[in-house]
């Protein structure tokens, strides 16, 4: 098998292989209506790890619908300075119909 490892990008979701401890985790905070944060250095994989989380495909796998859930992404190195405001502002804008 090739590196499924993309440099710059997440991997497709056809790739994304391991993490099933990660998955689990963020899965049982998830349906347990709990809190998620994810972190790490540069090509960790958490924009990997998020896109497979939060696709319609690894829900399903779990017999959920993704449409019962709320989902809010935000990169919180892009809040400078960083403040408690500026992130459940970012917060809410995710939750704003488009």
């Amino acid at each position: 098998m090739t590196n499924p490892f993309t440099v710059g990008k997440p991997v497709s979701l056809d790739r994304f292989i391991g993490r099933k401890s990660e998955v689990e985790t963020a899965f049982d905070q998830i349906f347990n209506r709990s809190h998620l944060a994810i972190w790490g250095g540069t090509g960790m994989g958490k924009s990997s790890l998020l896109k497979y989380v939060t696709s319609p495909e690894a829900w399903q796998l779990r017999g959920n619908d993704i449409s019962d859930a709320a989902i809010a992404r935000v990169n919180c190195l892009a809040l400078e300075p960083f403040t408690a405001a500026k992130f459940w502002r970012a917060v809410l804008r995710c939750s704003k119909p488009s």
